[in-house]
């Protein structure tokens, strides 16, 4: 229990420095463009990006580390994993314990391992990014908030009838092996008995059961999909679908930054007036 405890802080030390540089990146962006660039100071603006580099390259150890963390994690958990398979099969004499241990195990460390990873990478970029929609425009809340909380409410929604469909299939694969392992040792006797009609649609419908058990398992894997689109991909259409109506008011659809009107009338678009007068000091 103590060492499940360690890992879980390492592995959230090490993910809050690997997605603070979804905050750091945009905050340095915005940054460089309204203090910097936009205002003509191009060492401030460059002094930003660079900065936005050094949160990359952060970002990126941390997530070398986060492997190791996540790996801390799940390793025992397969360890108990398979010593419990081959207790049970070595004195029970289980013999859909070979299924156990060579497929059901890794089935259950890669769903854990996946769901570490997914929920954690998602716990902690979302929280970075509404920091820095919050910092820079907490107008464009109202486009991202709705859809990513929809798609978290789907994705709970669908975590309990996919744990049962992945039960199920799991329950059908075990029995299937378990069919197969008293059949097959057995082969010679079931030819010599002329059982082999009997013993092959026995056998036919445990495979047939495991297959209706992947396919419904298959259909609620697309169900979270579904969720990844309305939670990940839905923000950023509502974002794009809302710039035209914005843009034609005169204004942006969102300041850089929240600032002074001083500040936040540097950060728009000049006018043709002002571009015009511009241009001939940009080429002298």
């Amino acid at each position: 229990m103590y060492v499940g405890r360690r890992a879980m802080v390492r592995l959230a030390g090490w993910s809050v420095l690997e997605t603070g540089q979804t905050f750091l990146l945009g905050y340095a962006l915005a940054r460089a463009l309204d203090d910097g660039f936009l205002a003509g100071r191009a060492a401030v603006g460059l002094g930003w990006l660079a900065a936005a580099g050094l949160g990359v390259l952060v970002g990126a150890y941390g997530t070398g580390r986060v492997y190791g963390a996540v790996a801390a994690l799940v390793e025992p958990l397969r360890d108990r994993l398979v010593t419990g398979v081959v207790r049970r099969g070595v004195r029970e004499g289980d013999r859909g314990a070979l299924s156990g241990l060579t497929q059901q195990v890794e089935i259950a460390r890669d769903t854990f391992a996946g769901l570490v990873m997914v929920s954690r990478s998602f716990v902690f970029t979302s929280v970075g990014a509404l920091a820095g929609l919050c910092s820079l425009a907490p107008l464009l809340l109202l486009p991202v908030v709705p859809p990513l909380v929809a798609g978290v409410a789907l994705f709970a929604a669908t975590l309990r009838p996919l744990a049962r469909r992945q039960e199920a299939y799991l329950a059908a694969d075990e029995a299937l092996a378990e069919n197969l392992g008293a059949v097959c040792p057995g082969l010679r006797d079931v030819t010599a008995a002329g059982a082999e009609d009997r013993i092959a649609a026995d056998a036919g419908a445990l495979a047939d059961a495991e297959q209706r058990a992947a396919r419904a398992l298959a259909r609620w894997g697309v169900a979270r999909v579904v969720c990844l689109a309305v939670g990940g991909h839905l923000p950023l259409v509502l974002l794009l679908a809302g710039t035209p109506g914005s843009s034609t008011t005169g204004s942006p659809p969102a300041p850089c930054s929240a600032r002074s009107p001083t500040s936040a009338s540097r950060s728009s678009p000049p006018s043709p007036a002002s571009s015009t007068a511009w241009a001939p000091a940009a080429r002298a």
